[in-house]
C-alpha cells in the first residue's frame, strides 16, 4: 500500500498494483453489510406448480413429528416432505428445524436441568433407607419379557419393594418411592439409579427434591457405580431367572415373590455377616439381637420413618412396619403389580420358620 500511495499522481493504478503485487479485485472489494452469500429463500415449490411459505412448511414438520412414536431427523423430514408433495433441499430443513428446535434431542427431551453425578462409588450406610438403590431388570418369559424394578436399602441388602409388570413407565418409580419414602426426609437419605429415562422423569425428579430426598445417577455405561442393586439381580439371574423357563407372567409373578421373600428372610448375606437382611433390618428398627455388635442408631426424632416403631402392634408383628401399610397397586390396571415386605411365605418357607422362628412364624400364620 505503501508503493501505490508513494507513486499516487505518477504512476497510473494498474502500475502501481502490479509494482506491489496486489490483485486489482482485491484493492477495489468493498465489503457488504449483514451476512455473506445469497438470502435464505422465503418460499418452497410444491409438485402441484404452487408455492408455500417457511411457515407453512414448518407446520408441515411439526405435523410429522407430531406423529407417535416418531423421532425423525431432518434427512428422514425431508423425505416425508417430497411425500406430501413438497420440493425441499435437505439443508433448508434443517435450517428450518434449528430456527424452530425441532431437531431430534433438542426439543424432545425427558429430562430437566443438570443431573447429580455419583461422586464416589462405594456407599458407607449408617443406618437403613439412608442410601437406596433401583434398576430395572428383564426377565424372560416364554419368549417375551417382562420388567422387574427393584429398590434395595444398602445398609441392610434388604429389597423393599418392587415393581413387577410388561413394561416400567415414570409412574410406576413415582408409586413405589411414595410408598417407601417418608412424607418428608428430615435425615440424609439418597436414591441411586442409572440413566434410564424412567429415572429422569421431570415427575420423578421433582417429587424427590420436593420431600428432601438426594437424587444421584450413575456415569453413562457405568453400571459398577449402581453396584449393589446390580448384585441383587446378578444373583437374582444366577438362583432364580437362569433356573425356570416362566410360562406366563403369572408363573413369573408367583417365583419372583417367592424368591424376594426367601432373599430377605432366609438367605444369608456375606456382607452382613452371615445374617439375613430381615434380621439386620430387624435388628435396628426392632433391637432384636443378632450375633455381632450392636449397629449404631440414630437420633428416632429426626425422621418420621423412626417414630412408629416401637408401637405395640408392631412389636407384637415386627414385619408389620410402617413401610408395609400402603395402598394397593391399580395404576392404569394394567397387568402386573408391586409387593412389598408383607409378601406371605409359601409353605415351604413357613415349615423353614417353624423349625427356625416360632415368632414370626406365628405372625405369618395369624
Amino acid at each position: 500500500m505503501q508503493v501505490i500511495e508513494s507513486f499516487e499522481n505518477q504512476v497510473s493504478i494498474a502500475k502501481r498494483l502490479s509494482w506491489s503485487g496486489i490483485n486489482p479485485s482485491s484493492f477495489y472489494y468493498v465489503p457488504k453489510a449483514g451476512k455473506p452469500g445469497r438470502k435464505p429463500s422465503e418460499t418452497t415449490l410444491k409438485t402441484d406448480g404452487s408455492s408455500a411459505s417457511n411457515h407453512e412448511v414448518v407446520d408441515e414438520i411439526k405435523n410429522i413429528l407430531g406423529i407417535e412414536f416418531l423421532c425423525y431427523g431432518y434427512k428422514p423430514v425431508t423425505d416425508e416432505l417430497f411425500d406430501r408433495g413438497f420440493i425441499v433441499n435437505h439443508k433448508k430443513v434443517y435450517r428450518l428445524m434449528n430456527q424452530n428446535k425441532l431437531l431430534c434431542g433438542k426439543s424432545i427431551s425427558t429430562h430437566f436441568g443438570k443431573r447429580k453425578f455419583v461422586r464416589f462409588r462405594k456407599i458407607r450406610a449408617e443406618y437403613p433407607l439412608q442410601y437406596l438403590c433401583m434398576d430395572i431388570k428383564y426377565i424372560p418369559i416364554n419368549g417375551k419379557f417382562a420388567y422387574l424394578l427393584s429398590l434395595i436399602d444398602v445398609y441392610t441388602r434388604k429389597i423393599i419393594g418392587y415393581v413387577f409388570k410388561t413394561s416400567i413407565r415414570q409412574h410406576d418409580v413415582l408409586w413405589l418411592l411414595k410408598n417407601v419414602l417418608p412424607e418428608k426426609a428430615n435425615v440424609s437419605i439418597t436414591i441411586r439409579n442409572d440413566n434410564g429415562s424412567q429415572f429422569i422423569a421431570k415427575s420423578v425428579r421433582e417429587y424427590l427434591d420436593e420431600i428432601n430426598v438426594i437424587h444421584e445417577f450413575t456415569h453413562i455405561a457405568t453400571p459398577q457405580d449402581n453396584a449393589y442393586i446390580e448384585a441383587f439381580h446378578s444373583i437374582m439371574e444366577r438362583e432364580l431367572v437362569s433356573r425356570y423357563e416362566f410360562e406366563s407372567f403369572h408363573h413369573a409373578d408367583m417365583k419372583i415373590a417367592q424368591y424376594i421373600f426367601t432373599y430377605n428372610h432366609i438367605r444369608k448375606h456375606g456382607s452382613l455377616g452371615l445374617h439375613t437382611p430381615a434380621l439386620v433390618w430387624n435388628e435396628y428398627f426392632f433391637r432384636q439381637p443378632i450375633d455381632k455388635q450392636p449397629t449404631a442408631v440414630k437420633p428416632e426424632e429426626l425422621s418420621r420413618f423412626f417414630e412408629e416403631k416401637n408401637t405395640p402392634a408392631q412389636l407384637i408383628k415386627p414385619e408389620l412396619n410402617i413401610f408395609s401399610l400402603k395402598m394397593q397397586f391399580n395404576l392404569y390396571n394394567s397387568i402386573g403389580g408391586a409387593k412389598f415386605d408383607y409378601l406371605m411365605a409359601n409353605k415351604e418357607i413357613k415349615n423353614y420358620f417353624c423349625k427356625n422362628s416360632q415368632t414370626i412364624f406365628n405372625f405369618y400364620s395369624s
